[in-house]
């Protein structure tokens, strides 16, 4: 009989390390402050390593509080919900939806640096996508992006995403994608 093995799944680290994320950044706040971003919408082109093209558009609702950390910084939380197409030559499609943490560095006085983490789940068209057993239509993410918010509404950047299934089927081969970001705040 086999010992039966405890699984701490992708979902539950994504979970405790948001967590912990506000939990710090609620303890180092200096105040919560009302935000003037409401809205925003992205356009993603990458590829994972194998050259598997992805094309994603992301709609995010910014909530309306953000939190004012050390002298020059905020944090900020959104809410996003992403379609793309995750192969060009083997389509298929992909619906996701995330919340997303961000440290945004306002020392500049022309753009700011930022830094995003976040996590939440996705639904595929299939799960074997151009040789790439998945497991399952459903999937969980982990995203992390660095980039530039600039005064005008426009940011530029750089996000990694990885699709897994958090080792809840037997296959599981998971996708990392990398992603050129543009986004236009309103």
């Amino acid at each position: 009989m086999k010992p039966k093995r405890k699984r701490f799944t992708m979902a539950g680290t994504a979970v405790l390390m948001l967590a912990s994320l506000l939990v710090v950044s609620s303890a180092i706040a200096m105040e919560l402050k009302k935000g003037d971003r409401k809205w925003s919408v992205s356009t993603e082109i990458g590829s994972t390593f194998n050259g598997s093209a992805s094309f994603r558009m992301v709609g995010a609702y910014w909530l309306p509080k953000y939190l004012k950390m050390w002298e020059h910084g905020a944090g900020y939380l959104r809410v996003e919900l992403d379609a793309g197409i995750l192969d060009t030559t083997d389509t298929a499609f992909d619906i996701g939806f995330q919340p997303v943490f961000r440290y945004e560095c306002h020392r500049f006085s022309s753009f700011s640096p930022f830094v995003d983490l976040g996590a939440g789940i996705h639904f595929l068209s299939r799960a074997n996508i151009n040789g790439r057993q998945l497991g399952a239509a459903q999937q969980f993410s982990l995203i992390a992006a660095l980039g530039l918010s600039f005064k005008d509404g426009i940011e530029i950047g750089y996000r990694y995403m990885h699709l897994s299934n958090a080792n809840i089927h037997d296959n599981n081969d998971g996708r990392d994608e990398h992603l050129g970001v543009i986004t236009f705040l309103f």
